[in-house]
């Protein structure tokens, strides 16, 4: 449970600016200027009555007193009404507040007079909402001292009524009405979850002055922590909108690629349906599309051809191919042409014939007295290589000669 807090003071200097202050009628370092607008004046103005100070003045004339009132004496007291800052906030998010308002009003009259509460303002703009009221102090009876006078036996020529109204802001303000005002005001609030102070506490009120230089502390650290959080806000803001920048950016080199792959898929299938037009126009492909048809029906013609190629390479005629491939048996003098060793080997009176391989019959081969011609061209190989090995001499290393002594 939190603490009412009620704080009665006489103020001091010039009134005027005090009204400025309450009225806002001039801008406030401690005052939020966004949310004055929430303010509300809780007691209205007699007519022709434009603001607070003319109120004070209109109910000391009206109140009729005939006590000559002195220059410096106090014409009204300023009342703050609040909370704990807990508290207050509660129950304005609970939907109170104006209930709270309208139960301070009620004490204010009942305890000072209807007429003498002449002005009361909502402060919203604030860290803590609060009332700021202003009461004259208007009683009645005789004064204190005279009172004291007469009880210690003096004697008075001249006798005042004792209804008689005054202007007198220490009648008001005893050590027994304070008490007596700050456990009616903790009664009133306790419907809110408010309490008195303790009572006997040595913690004071603090002047209004230095209410203001607190608040004014706390609004200022507001405001910094505030604009920290609109900075970061905004830093949040600029993030996220770099990323659905990148985003888009992204996507939109996404959709320019897949475009171009497209397109350039698109270009590539044109120049194959082009090329293959031209080929078939071209009579080299014509002749390669004959012989893969030729391939295809006679499969044994792709070995045979295998074989030809083969003989015409080692160097041999076309009617000496002709009878190997009826059957014949061929003797050759002269030269063969090894193309796997790029060299010429003699012979004389060789025996060529093709035959079938063993393991198998679909392939050919050519053999040359009896052994297949490829073995045999790597058996003479072997031999020119031992031939030639004995002639070549061995590259000595060059001897240094020292010098003489």
């Amino acid at each position: 449970m939190g603490f009412a807090v009620l704080n009665i003071k006489k103020p001091k200097g010039n009134d005027a600016r005090t009204t400025a202050h309450i009225e806002r009628t001039v801008n406030l370092g401690n005052a939020d200027q966004n949310r004055t607008r929430l303010n509300e004046k809780l007691i209205e103005y007699p007519e022709g009555v434009e603001n607070r100070t003319q109120a004070i003045q209109h109910r000391i004339k009206s109140a009729g007193i005939t006590r000559k009132i002195r220059d410096n004496q106090v014409r009204a007291l300023q009342v703050i009404l609040s909370g704990t800052h807990e508290d207050m906030k509660r129950i304005q998010s609970a939907g109170k507040l104006d209930e709270w308002c309208k139960d301070n009003i009620e004490w204010l009259q009942d305890t000072f007079g209807k007429e003498n509460v002449v002005s009361a303002i909502l402060h919203m703009d604030e860290k803590t909402p609060h009332i700021h009221a202003t009461v004259v102090p208007i009683v009645k009876g005789e004064r204190r001292k005279a009172e004291a006078e007469k009880n210690n036996g003096k004697k008075k020529y001249r006798k005042k009524p004792k209804d008689n109204v005054r202007l007198c802001a220490d009648d008001v303000m005893t050590r027994d009405n304070l008490e007596r005002f700050q456990d009616t005001y903790a009664e009133k609030m306790q419907k809110y979850g408010l309490e008195r102070g303790i009572r006997g506490s040595e913690a004071r009120h603090i002047d209004t002055t230095q209410f203001y230089k607190m608040v004014y502390t706390e609004n200022q650290l507001l405001k910094e922590e505030n604009k920290e959080l609109v900075q970061e806000h905004q830093d949040i803001h600029n993030s996220v909108r770099s990323l659905y920048d990148m985003k888009d950016e992204a996507r939109e080199k996404f959709l320019d690629m897949d475009n171009y792959v497209k397109k350039r898929e698109k270009d590539v299938a044109n120049v194959e349906a082009y090329l293959d037009e031209l080929k078939k126009g071209y009579e080299p492909y014509k002749a390669q599309d004959d012989l893969n048809l030729l391939f295809s029906v006679f499969p044994h013609l792709s070995e045979r051809l295998r074989i030809a190629q083969l003989c015409k390479v080692t160097g041999l005629k076309i009617d000496t191919i002709k009878r190997l491939f009826n059957g014949e048996a061929v003797t050759v003098t002269g030269k063969l042409y090894s193309p796997e060793h790029k060299q010429d080997f003699n012979v004389q009176d060789a025996k060529l014939q093709l035959f079938k391989e063993s393991k198998d019959s679909d392939k050919l081969k050519l053999s040359i007295n009896g052994q297949n011609i490829i073995d045999w061209f790597k058996q003479k190989y072997q031999a020119l290589k031992q031939a030639i090995k004995p002639h070549i001499k061995p590259i000595q290393p060059e001897q240094k000669k020292g010098r003489g002594i």
